[in-house]
């Protein structure tokens, strides 16, 4: 028996029945979205920020725009991965931005010291490759075809008047 396993034995009944029951929880919510893709993301962002924030003293007596400009970056890499959490279906779209943001944050941020701007990239990678294993069944379009047939035989006006 390992010590972990010591551990939680001594843990009242309760308790344990608390923790298991959030961290399966945690577990379905975190099957429904890319979690990996988006926590390297904001891990990016927050490495990307570290160096302008580091060198923002010595960069304010000669002229600290590129500081703001790092931290802008840093900011914006960070909230696409929040981004993606907060909505999975649109992972793709705030994936590649991320990427794109990773990248531009080599101009006031030397991209984290190419460490932050590697994670960044990596995440939005795995942003845009992320399927959701369940997918939703479409509901846009109801539950009947009568708005597909209604629709297939409108006759617009550039089709003529035959």
């Amino acid at each position: 028996m390992s010590v972990r396993a010591k551990l939680w034995g001594t843990i009242p009944g309760p308790i344990r029945r608390r923790v298991d029951d959030r961290r399966g929880r945690f577990g379905e919510w975190k099957q429904g979205r890319p979690f990996t893709g988006a926590l390297l993301l904001m891990i990016g962002g927050i490495v990307i920020g570290w160096v302008p924030i580091q060198f923002a003293t010595e960069l304010a007596i000669i002229g600290g725009s590129f500081t703001v400009i790092g931290l802008v970056f840093a900011a914006m890499v960070f909230l696409t991965g929040a981004f993606v959490m907060a909505r999975p279906e649109l992972s793709t779209i705030f994936g590649v931005i991320g990427i794109a943001l990773s990248i531009l944050s080599l101009i006031g941020a030397l991209g984290g010291m190419f460490v932050g701007m590697i994670i960044g990239i990596v995440g939005g990678n795995l942003c845009v490759a992320w399927q959701n294993p369940n997918p939703e069944p479409d509901t846009a379009r109801g539950s009947s075809g009568a708005e597909a047939t209604a629709n297939e035989d409108v006759q617009f006006s550039w089709q003529g008047d035959q």
